[in-house]
């Protein structure tokens, strides 16, 4: 007996790069394990030989660059391929532009939106990005708030995160669903030498920077090596702080930067790592901390601890300062049963709630 299949439209600028869009292939995994749904990636940059037998990938937009007023100037483009597609759902993540224009098409054709909150940034009353061009900041903003009032459903990763969303928005989240990850593929072993890891897009609130100087003031500790992945800063208003960030690495002998790794590379990188050490301003949940969890590495956070999950559930440390994360890191690297007691810790705990179970609570929200 046939079923009709829900038409679905995954939305979201990169199809590849960070934790979001990590999420948004591992939610397509477990869709296309359920064949329930006829599934359309809509995004503005779409990675080289993207296509899939399982999926269609649809580019938003012209060219590869961030549009210069912002990803709602992507508007007839998104509309019109929402036009053609004719979706029962949309799904869209990273709040921009699109988070706007989805709602509108949501509203008009009567389709059902699910927003899934990818930052604590993303429902802060602020702006969303960094951009010089005040036009292109307001209209970003506008849009999101637009989404957020005529979402259907709304998605947190976290408790903090629906806090904030009725604190700063009046709304309630429908869901908290903390993000999930396959168990790991790679043998991990912990034999090499003891590295310290940092793996993000080089931005000014990832505070990469932070990691060097951790890196400079450990540089009495013999054979161990600071290893930083990441794409370098690309926006405009960003390249000198870039510039200078490249200086300082180059000229702290005890860093290693590997530059922009895959997925699949970055996560056999961490199943030799001992440490991993975050160093942004804020996050949403990273991912990074599940994987790390995952492959028995020792997480140390210089201020992010969603719904305080470092301290309550003893699976890392939150330094809260420069100077208390060197004195963690150290004592991790010189205390092995310590480390090793935290990567433990962290795997049972990731397994325990972290898995790709948790995509099942989306599945309701995305069937019509």
């Amino acid at each position: 007996m046939s079923f009709k299949k829900v038409r679905l439209c995954i939305i979201t600028p990169h199809q590849q790069g960070g934790g979001a869009e990590y999420q948004i292939e591992c939610l397509i995994d477990v869709l296309v394990q359920l064949n329930r749904h006829e599934i359309f990636l809509l995004a503005r940059h779409i990675a080289e030989g993207s296509q899939s037998s399982a999926y269609k990938v649809v580019k938003i937009g012209r060219g590869s660059q961030i549009p210069r007023f912002g990803y709602g100037t992507d508007a007839v483009s998104l509309y019109a391929a929402l036009r053609r597609i004719s979706p029962h759902a949309l799904y869209q993540r990273v709040a921009c532009g699109y988070t706007g224009i989805c709602a509108w098409y949501a509203r008009r054709h009567g389709a059902r939106l699910t927003w899934h909150v990818a930052s604590d940034s993303d429902v802060l009353r602020r702006d969303l990005v960094s951009s010089r061009n005040p036009l292109r900041r307001l209209l970003e903003r506008r849009s999101v708030e637009y989404g957020i009032r005529h979402a259907n459903n709304i998605v947190v990763q976290t408790h903090h995160q629906a806090r904030l969303l009725e604190e700063n928005y009046g709304r309630k989240a429908d869901l908290v669903v903390p993000n999930f990850h396959a168990l790991p593929e790679e043998a991990i072993d912990k034999t090499h030498t003891i590295s310290v890891i940092y793996i993000a897009h080089f931005k000014p609130l990832k505070q990469p920077e932070a990691f060097v100087r951790l890196a400079a003031k450990l540089r009495d500790l013999k054979g161990v090596r600071f290893v930083m992945v990441g794409a370098p800063a690309t926006g405009s208003g960003d390249r000198n702080w870039n510039d200078v960030l490249m200086s300082d690495i180059r000229s702290t002998p005890n860093v290693d930067y590997l530059g922009r790794k895959s997925q699949r590379e970055v996560n056999e990188l961490l199943a030799r790592a001992h440490v991993y050490v975050n160093t942004s301003e804020f996050e949403g949940f990273p991912n990074t901390f599940i994987q790390a969890w995952l492959r028995e590495v020792a997480v140390v956070s210089l201020h992010v601890n969603p719904d305080g999950v470092l301290d309550h559930e003893r699976v890392g440390i939150h330094a809260g300062s420069e100077e208390q994360l060197t004195c963690a890191v150290r004592k991790l690297i010189e205390d092995p049963v310590l480390r090793a007691d935290y990567g433990a810790r962290g795997r049972r705990y990731a397994i325990r709630m972290h898995s790709k179970q948790n995509a099942q609570k989306l599945i309701p929200l995305l069937d019509v």
